[in-house]
């Protein structure tokens, strides 16, 4: 690790200057990057407003500046009185300048962790002592050279169309490298597949930070406290910090148990994780307002009582069951991991009700979950309900479930209360749901709904099995957004925009993503599009959104992932700074 260290002090009276955000454009001349030490006087801009009170005299402590491991993190550490406020400013001559990182104090020492930094950059780094909103204090700055990206990355391609239209911040989203599932062969050099990467990018497109880890990643939101929840590998949920070191782990029964070890003899798991007496972990995985954890687990059920196959069976040697995978919402304590309720949804829906309605054919792929956790030991499993998203909230104590195979997103009361019990089916949106649709259409194999204002639904539909009125295939996706009224059970579409490059529709027939950001513009993931035709190259993309009224709208930023088939993005999230959500 590179090491450089910056000595300075206040050797005689400061005149004061108040900059009012705490700092100002006076830069001290750059240090030569061959420099290890150095020793200065530290002087103040000139004075914008002249701040009342004595100057600052005294010494100040050493400054270390430690480049780490990731090439995209330095650690300072530095001695500040503990009387007065410090900020650490960090910049580069092109104009890039990443957020002021937190700052620890121990008494007069602080310590940060620099992030938010480009690859292959040289940044200044000086640390600024504040008195109210008066600079009175200031290292000399130095320079630090950040690293390579690592190899294995797409090509990530971003276009920003209306910068001054954007939400401020960067875009945080994961990468799921699966190409041999597709039948790709990808040159590893014998080393077992590394599949799962969390990457941020800011609006030009740059990777400022990512995390690489040797299974895939999938649901991941930043904390309040800076930390990023994620679910890891279908199975398990981690907290991790931005150095990627893993603070907490919740991992459910199988993954510890039978699955512990990976057909490449890696233990998935770490040595000693809370435990959830449930099955799986996947798709999401969320901290609730009321400090309980949410996750989507499994469960195998035979289910007999069928008159006919309908998934091509030999009608002769068919008995009339079928054994079918759904998923089980799971609310649990983070500490203990003890479950505090559960809903299946055999509970909510029979297939032997309208077996094709439902859909109970399932996802015949081997290699996806949920097929390769139950298939090796029941080769007859279909993967049925593949549910991929839970929604809390609080104002109408209310769950949603997207529900993927079944074309469904229904509410469920998530508490107890006056009205009735934990649980119970409050509405079922979708084809063969209790809400009348008025406008619009219905979504297909939808992603991530979210509740909106205005009693508004947004959802990121992916369009399959979607037919036109002729009743050929139509195959496009889209972000769309309803209205309810859960009263008198009917939904109206109000808004959509649809996937299209150069005036080209585009399909994602897996995953995605749809946010309302603070700004109201909509941020959409078309996370599987998976290099299909007329655009090869083109795995990924993630756009931003200023919508229009009933249609459309202008895209003003845009990142695209040209990996070609066997890269995908599940979710996507724009953060205020990678430090905070």
């Amino acid at each position: 690790m590179s090491r450089v260290l910056v000595a300075f002090a206040v050797a005689a009276s400061i005149a004061a200057g108040c900059a009012g955000n705490g700092t100002d454009d006076m830069t001290a001349p750059a240090m030569s990057s061959s420099t290890t030490t150095t020793t200065s006087s530290t002087t103040a801009p000139p004075p914008q407003d002249q701040c009342e009170g004595e100057p600052v005299l005294g010494e100040l402590g050493e400054v270390t500046i430690t480049q780490t491991d990731h090439p995209l993190l330095a650690e300072l550490r530095g001695e500040v009185p503990a009387r007065y406020e410090a900020i650490v400013v960090v910049s580069e001559p092109g104009g890039h300048q990443p957020a002021s990182p937190p700052i620890e104090r121990n008494g007069d020492v602080i310590e940060a962790l620099l992030a938010g930094l480009r690859a292959e950059t040289t940044y200044t780094v000086e640390v600024r002592l504040l008195d109210g909103k008066c600079t009175v204090g200031r290292t000399q700055p130095v320079t630090i050279t950040t690293g390579n990206l690592p190899d294995g990355l797409p090509p990530l391609v971003t276009n920003t169309a209306q910068p001054e239209a954007t939400q401020d911040g960067v875009t945080l989203f994961n990468l799921l490298d699966i190409r041999e599932g597709f039948g790709i062969e990808v040159d590893r050099g014998g080393q077992p597949p590394r599949t799962g990467w969390l990457v941020m990018v800011d609006h030009e497109g740059e990777v400022v930070w990512f995390h690489h880890a040797d299974h895939n990643m999938g649901d991941a939101e930043m904390l309040d406290d800076g930390t990023i929840l994620v679910e890891y590998n279908d199975t398990l949920a981690r907290r991790i910090n931005l150095r990627g070191e893993v603070l907490d782990e919740w991992a459910g029964s199988i993954i510890t148990g039978r699955y512990l070890i990976d057909e490449y003899g890696r233990q998935v798991p770490s040595d000693d994780p809370v435990v959830v007496d449930t099955d799986s972990m996947h798709h999401e995985h969320s901290l609730l307002p009321d400090g309980t954890h949410a996750t989507l687990s499994t469960e195998v059920r035979i289910l007999d009582g069928f008159d006919t196959p309908v998934c091509g069976e030999d009608p002769t040697e068919f008995d009339g069951a079928y054994h079918l995978i759904a998923d089980i919402v799971v609310l649990f304590d983070p500490t203990s991991g003890e479950k505090l309720n559960e809903f299946s949804l055999f509970d909510y829906f029979d297939p032997r009700a309208n077996p094709t309605a439902f859909n109970l054919c399932g996802l015949p792929l081997p290699w996806v979950f949920p097929n390769w956790l139950y298939a090796p030991l029941d080769p007859l499993v279909r993967d049925w309900t593949h549910a991929n998203a839970i929604e809390a909230d609080t104002e109408t104590n209310t769950l949603l479930v997207s529900i993927r195979h079944l074309d469904a997103v229904i509410a469920v009361r998530w508490k107890d209360d006056t009205n009735g019990a934990a649980g119970e089916l409050l509405w079922h949106s979708g084809p063969f749901g209790d809400l009348q649709l008025l406008t619009g259409d219905w979504h297909r194999y939808q992603h991530a709904p979210e509740f909106g204002p205005g009693s508004s639904l947004l959802v990121y539909d992916n369009g399959n099995r979607r037919v036109g009125a002729d009743g050929a295939p139509n195959l496009y996706s889209r972000a769309v957004e309803y209205v309810l009224d859960t009263d008198a059970k009917t939904i109206s579409q109000v808004w959509e925009y649809r996937a299209e490059k150069n005036g080209t529709p585009l399909f994602a027939a897996f995953v995605g993503d749809v946010d309302r950001l603070a700004n109201g513009n909509i941020l959409i993931v078309d996370g599987g599009l998976n290099g299909t035709e007329p655009f090869p190259e083109l795995s990924a993309r993630i756009v931003e959104v200023v919508p229009a009224d009933g249609s459309g709208g202008d895209l003003v930023w845009g990142l695209e992932i040209q990996g070609g088939p066997g890269w995908v993005v599940y979710r996507a999230e724009r953060l205020s700074s990678v430090y905070q959500p």
